[in-house]
C-alpha cells in the first residue's frame, strides 16, 4: 500500500464520493493535500505518495532522463508499474473507506496529471472525472475512442517545465472533439494560480452527481 493522507468526506451520505490526488515529480503526498480544506466537503480526499524516492521528502512515479536535445525521456516501464500501483491502491481504498465506486475522481499535477490521463483512458470503469493540471496526454495513450469519463485540464502559458505546446498538441484537440473534456489556459508558469484553482472548484461543483 502506498503512503497516503486522507480527509474523510461528510458522513451524512451512506457512501461518499472520493477524489484521489496524484502529485508531481519530486514532490510528496503533502503537496496536493493542501487542496483538501477547499475541496467539496462531501468528497473523501486521498493524496497518494509516489514509490520512487529521489531525496528526503521528494518522490517520483517514474524517472526522467535528459536527452541530448534538452528534452526529458520518461521510463515507460516504471510509469506502467506506477499506473497499476495507483489503480490497485484506489481499489483497496474504495473498499477500506466505503467509497462510492461510481463517483471517483482523480486530480493530478504535472507528472501526476500525465498519469491521471492514462488512468482515465485505461481504467474508465474506475474513474468518472479527471482533473489534469499542468500535464499532457502521453503519445502512448490511445485516445481514438470517445472518453467514457469527463475531464478538466488547465495549463500555464509560461510553463517552463512542461511547455504549453505539449498540452496544445495533446489535450486541446481532444477538448475540441469531445465536449466531455474542458481545457483552459492561464497566465501561469508551472503552478496553479488562485484563478485557475477557483475555476477548477466551479467545475467540480457543476459536475457533481
Amino acid at each position: 500500500m502506498l503512503k497516503y493522507r486522507i480527509r474523510k468526506g461528510d458522513h451524512k451520505l451512506k457512501q461518499n464520493p472520493a477524489i484521489f490526488l496524484i502529485h508531481g515529480y519530486g514532490s510528496n503526498c503533502d503537496d496536493l493535500f493542501s487542496f483538501a480544506p477547499y475541496l467539496p466537503k462531501n468528497l473523501t480526499t486521498i493524496a497518494l505518495e509516489a514509490p520512487l524516492s529521489l531525496a528526503q521528502g521528494s518522490y517520483a512515479w517514474y524517472h526522467l532522463y535528459p536527452e541530448q536535445n534538452g528534452s526529458l525521456k520518461s521510463d515507460l516501464n516504471e510509469a506502467q508499474r506506477s499506473l497499476e500501483l495507483i489503480t490497485n491502491n484506489i481499489k483497496q481504498l474504495i473498499e477500506k473507506y466505503n467509497i462510492n465506486k461510481m463517483d471517483v475522481s482523480v486530480l493530478g499535477f504535472s507528472q501526476g496529471a500525465i498519469l491521471s490521463w492514462a488512468l482515465a483512458y485505461s481504467k474508465s470503469k474506475i474513474v468518472r472525472r479527471v482533473i489534469a493540471l499542468s500535464g499532457y496526454i502521453h503519445e502512448s495513450i490511445d485516445t481514438s475512442d470517445p472518453p467514457k469519463f469527463i475531464g478538466y485540464a488547465t495549463h500555464g502559458i509560461s510553463d517552463e517545465i512542461i511547455p504549453i505546446k505539449m498540452a496544445r498538441d495533446s489535450v486541446f484537440p481532444i477538448s475540441q472533439k469531445h465536449s466531455a473534456i474542458e481545457y483552459h489556459e492561464f497566465s501561469d508558469g508551472h503552478n496553479v494560480s488562485q484563478e485557475n484553482f477557483t475555476k477548477m472548484l466551479i467545475w467540480l461543483e457543476r459536475t457533481k452527481l
